[in-house]
């Protein structure tokens, strides 16, 4: 399905009568990276009306999809390509196919296509074992009306300050074109067909208004079946979700199932068009799934929480709650010689293009198993600056996304894990594993600039996982309780690392960074758990020599070790056994006394015991479990020398004072409430309560030790920052990073509460402490 863009200043408005689609679509992957047979295959009732092709009248509300902007921006001169990264169109009903043929082969006598499983064609051909391939798109309607099915079990929408609204099950779509069937999918064998239905719309009546969600999904899969056994190797199979805002537009010229430019969906007289999502809303989706869907799926979400349910011997359920995530599209005609001429022979997309001096094609899914080389091999000619930002809630699972891990660990049953960006392009499946690293790698790309090419787009990145499944990759019987985050950038070779909390919620463990920038190349974002050690007996770690209290931090890797150097405002961090500074920089002592570190006190326990730890990150003991933390009040920095103060507005306070700056990296602990229970969360700002939790307000402080003014995590900061005689704000959660090169500039020091100046997340009320050097 396409993602089309959205402006900004769209992404929010007030509550009124509006719909929102929820696709989920199967794709297959083909011969072609391109698409599927979801989309190669020819679907009964799925053409175009006789006459004329009807296209609803332009509506600056709508949101279209990258290939419609590109198509209103075709260059006068000829030979150019569209080229772009974009989920390609796909249809949304039911449909089974058989051929005379195993997959990857010449077609033998062509394709049996049917609506329903009862149609005798293919009755006959599923008894005919000439028929060795078979194919089906199942859609996914409402739990409620055909409940052993793919289907939809329950939407409900999270409002920003905790209220869920669950939305209800109100129109069938699609009723001719997709009737539907009932199932007979055996998950032994992969025999069968799982049941199916049509799209639903789902309706939230939230105080006199209502939200419409439209649910159009499709689960597909490939089969061989061959000659003298009753098993199906499934050779591909698929599921892909959205969640989508859209407004209707009616006209009697519209046609069910037809397919229009610039509609989401047509039923008789009706096109749903996409619009831009209301501001601050989660959704938790309920799906019931049948279990060839298996392995890691990928896509667009805020902060994913979600584990799996056993329904059956046949079907699971996959529970997520997630936020819509700004997505980044790159697109742009492109002059058809050199990087593009090549990308258009191997990605075969030039066949696909219609008559006309330019090449208007169909473009390559985000998460293509070739998309972030395609990406990287043609990223300079995009000008490093997106096509479109736009809100989406999507999620998807491909056949290219295999698991990367141990033999041992790989796992065959059901869903494993999502992994989620922001980026343009992303490795489909599972994170790589890297053993001598103690890492799991993810690949991704983007445009550093938005639309605009002046303002930067802000870094995504989530996971979550099953916890036995990051057990057994890491090697740990116990899973700690922070993690790192580390982002290197390819080329220069620059690392940027931050600590978070690991998350856990039914035996998923999940967790998310957030802030850090696209460059022209490729990132890897690497997730590292606390404690980690390569397991080797023949290798021991062995520290460099460190002069004048350098920073040396031990690498996981076994023997290397990891600095920090620094030239100007530029750092580097290097990696090796005996690590060396590149010339002209110097090793930075980054190493800040034990006692001006944020600490933090948890409450442990087990059963009835309690005990509390004290430290920077604090672990509890064997057997027991947080329950609870505070930070400890962090004690006065010590004053700098004026000479290392940068220049300071008027209101600053004087050398001997130093400014308070804000630790984005500290700890904050927040007190959540459901009745009269109530439990304290500690992590990375923003901390969120868990599920049916609302974070209890703080009282107004003026003394350090009086009660706490509140601290909204979820609340956007600006920070100011530096670079000479230049500066520019920064505006984000925390958190917030300068651009590389710049420095943030010292505040000054604010009253709690006062407009404009920040609270410190570590010690909301007393003034801020120096941030972390």
């Amino acid at each position: 399905m396409a993602e089309p863009p959205s402006r900004l200043g769209s992404m929010m408005f007030p509550w009124r009568k509006i719909s929102v689609v929820l696709l989920t679509s199967g794709l297959l992957l083909s011969s072609l990276p391109t698409s599927a047979f979801a989309v190669d295959t020819v679907q009964p009732g799925t053409g175009a009306p006789n006459g004329p092709a009807f296209t609803p009248p332009e509506d600056p509300e709508v949101i279209k999809d990258a290939r419609s902007i590109l198509r209103g921006m075709e260059p006068s001169s000829s030979n150019n390509a569209m080229v772009y990264f974009d989920q390609n169109q796909v249809n949304f009903k039911s449909f089974i196919s058989l051929e005379k043929q195993g997959a990857g082969q010449a077609g033998a006598g062509g394709a049996i296509t049917c609506l329903t499983p009862e149609d005798p064609k293919c009755v006959s051909a599923l008894a005919d074992s000439s028929f060795q391939q078979i194919k089906y798109d199942v859609a996914m309607g409402s739990c409620d009306a055909r409940q052993i099915a793919a289907c939809i079990k329950s939407l409900t929408l999270i409002k920003d300050d905790g209220t869920k609204v669950k939305a209800v099950p109100l129109t069938r779509i699609y009723s001719k074109t997709s009737p539907g069937w009932a199932s007979t999918f055996n998950s032994k064998t992969n025999s069968g067909y799982p049941g199916s239905d049509g799209p639903w719309i789902w309706r939230v009546n939230d105080g006199g208004k209502s939200t419409d969600y439209l649910i159009l999904g499709l689960v597909s899969a490939l089969f061989n079946r061959p000659s003298g056994t009753s098993n199906w190797d499934a050779s591909e199979k698929s599921l892909r979700l959205s969640i989508y805002p859209v407004k209707k537009f009616e006209s009697p010229m519209l046609v069910e199932g037809s397919n229009e430019t610039g509609c989401l969906a047509v039923d008789t007289g009706v096109c749903y068009q996409r619009i831009a999502f209301a501001s601050n809303l989660r959704f938790a989706l309920d799906l019931r799934i049948p279990k060839v869907i298996t392995g890691w799926l990928n896509g667009r979400l805020e902060k994913p929480v979600a584990y799996t349910e056993n329904y059956n011997d046949d079907y699971s359920e996959l529970i997520v709650e997630a936020s819509p995530l700004e997505e980044i599209m790159t697109g742009k005609w492109l002059a058809n010689t050199g990087a593009v001429s090549k990308y258009l022979d191997e990605s075969r997309r030039g066949l696909t293009a219609g008559a006309g001096k330019n090449l208007d094609i169909a473009g390559v899914d985000p998460d293509d198993q070739s998309a972030v080389r395609y990406y990287s091999s043609m990223a300079t000619l995009f000008n490093n600056t997106a096509l479109t930002n736009s809100l989406t809630w999507r999620l998807n699972t491909t056949s290219s996304g295999a698991q990367s891990f141990a033999t041992s660990c790989q796992k065959s049953d059901g869903v494993q894990g999502i992994v989620t960006s922001n980026a343009s392009v992303y490795e489909p499946g599972s994170p790589k594993w890297d053993g001598n690293e103690g890492s799991l790698a993810y690949k991704i790309a983007a445009p550093t600039y938005k639309p605009d090419g002046k303002t930067e787009n802000v870094g995504r990145y989530a996971f979550t996982m099953r916890a036995d499944l990051i057990k057994c990759v890491y090697g740990m019987s116990t899973l700690p309780a922070y993690a790192n985050i580390e982002v290197t950038y390819d080329g220069s070779g620059e690392k940027k690392t931050a600590t978070v909390v690991l998350g856990s919620n039914k035996d998923w463990v999940n967790l998310h960074a957030d802030n850090f920038m696209y460059t022209g190349a490729p990132p890897t974002v690497s997730v590292k758990l606390d404690g980690w050690a390569k397991s080797t007996s023949a290798t021991t770690t062995k520290t460099p020599s460190n002069t004048g209290n350098q920073a040396v931090t031990p690498s996981p890797s076994a023997g290397k070790v990891t600095i920090t150097c620094i030239k100007g405002t530029t750092k580097k961090l290097v990696t090796a056994v005996k690590p060396q500074c590149p010339s002209g920089y110097k090793m930075q002592n980054t190493a800040a006394p034990a006692a001006q570190q944020v600490q933090v006190t948890v409450t442990c326990t087990k059963g009835t015991t309690k005990k509390t730890v004290t430290g920077i990150k604090p672990q509890c003991p064997a057997g027991y479990k947080m329950s609870s933390a505070t930070p400890v009040n962090a004690p006065t920095a010590p004053e700098q020398p004026a000479a290392q103060q940068p220049e300071a507005p008027a209101n600053m306070p004087a050398p001997n004072a130093p400014a308070p700056q804000f630790d984005p990296n500290a700890d904050i602990t927040i007190t959540c409430t459901k009745g009269a229970e109530s439990k304290q969360v500690t992590g990375k700002s923003p901390v969120q309560c868990p599920s049916g939790y609302q974070m209890k307000p703080m009282g107004p402080g003026q003394q350090p030790n009086a009660p706490a003014p509140q601290f909204d995590p979820n609340a956007d900061i600006t920070i100011t920052c530096i670079k000479g005689t230049e500066s520019k704000q920064v505006t984000g959660k925390s958190p917030v990073q300068c651009p590389s090169g710049y420095q943030m500039k010292p505040m000054g020091p604010g009253q709690p509460g006062v407009p404009g100046q920040p609270l410190d997340p570590n010690q909301p009320g007393p003034p801020m402490q120096p941030a972390k050097q």
